[in-house]
């Protein structure tokens, strides 16, 4: 699917005293299996754009097209479109309301008039996908489960309606060290495996260097820059004139380059991190 925003204009209670604007002239294409990480402090807009980008609110000005289609309308063409989308908000647990796991997994499906035996089979795959045994899981109930085990449940029940485009916003929120590691790892599987686009929401550097591989960054609801993560991730000034931080690895070279160390300053991850400090003390060590 091919996600075009054109002159993308939102304001929050319009014409009355409290009126926010949320997104200003926002242009921007998203392709077909891409990997791509909505990035800016609290209050720049990516939870706005992100619901725009699904469908879900109607632009103050411009528009969204999902394949041409324009996205907010109340057509059979544009719910089509909008059905091609799954987001999950921030503690989409919150959203889990049914009494059994299998049912709460199977509640997507079902509304898409499909045969019980095509509803199994879909509980069934998005389960395993997640990480959950659907034969020990499928009938407990899902408000006696982990945290961890509850958010897992609910991106089931989004991956249960085989979407083309997957959209979450700040995944990762309130799991521990663990599960943030296995949830994205699981993230990157869903991609390879389902061929579908990624769009992550998050205000963590470090974990959208391991997920996408571009990054749209906003302030003030404007995209200030759209680029390789690499790039726009190792841009020190460009993020701290955004109101963030660099990521961790990206700060030690930046500290050492400024101590006098010739290294490469856009390796993102810890291990590329200390691949390129070890690089160089080698370097120095044989002029030495």
């Amino acid at each position: 699917m091919l996600i075009e925003a054109e002159n993308l204009n939102h304001t929050y209670a319009l014409g009355t005293p409290l009126a926010q604007v949320a997104l200003r002239d926002v242009n921007l294409q998203i392709g077909p299996g891409e990997r791509v990480g909505i990035l800016g402090a609290s209050g720049s807009g990516k939870t706005t754009l992100v619901q725009h980008l699904a469908g879900l609110l109607q632009p103050t000005e411009g528009r969204v097209l999902l394949d041409g289609i324009v996205a907010h309308r109340r057509t059979p063409a544009a719910l089509a479109q909008r059905r091609r989308i799954g987001i999950a908000f921030q503690n989409p647990e919150d959203q889990i309301f049914e009494q059994t796991v299998f049912r709460e997994v199977a509640f997507g499906p079902r509304n898409l008039g499909l045969s019980q035996a095509e509803v199994a089979t879909r509980v069934a795959w998005a389960l395993e996908l997640v990480g959950l045994n659907p034969t020990l899981m499928g009938g407990r109930i899902p408000f006696a489960l982990s945290g961890g085990e509850m958010r897992r449940v609910a991106l089931a029940g989004i991956l249960a309606m085989r979407p083309h485009v997957l959209i979450l916003d700040e995944p990762t929120a309130g799991l521990d060290p663990r599960g943030r590691q296995e949830l994205l790892r699981r993230v990157k599987r869903w991609h390879q495996e389902m061929g579908l686009t990624l769009i992550v929401v998050s205000h963590n550097l470090d974990e959208l260097a391991r997920l996408v591989e571009r990054v749209v960054l906003l302030k003030a609801g404007r995209v200030v820059a759209d680029g390789p993560a690499r790039r726009v991730l190792s841009d020190a000034a460009l993020l701290r004139s955004a109101g963030l931080d660099v990521p961790h690895s990206v700060a030690l070279l930046h500290a050492l380059r400024a101590a006098g160390w010739p290294v490469r300053t856009d390796q993102l991850l810890p291990e590329e991190a200390a691949a390129e400090i070890l690089r160089v003390r080698r370097a120095m060590e044989e002029i030495r």
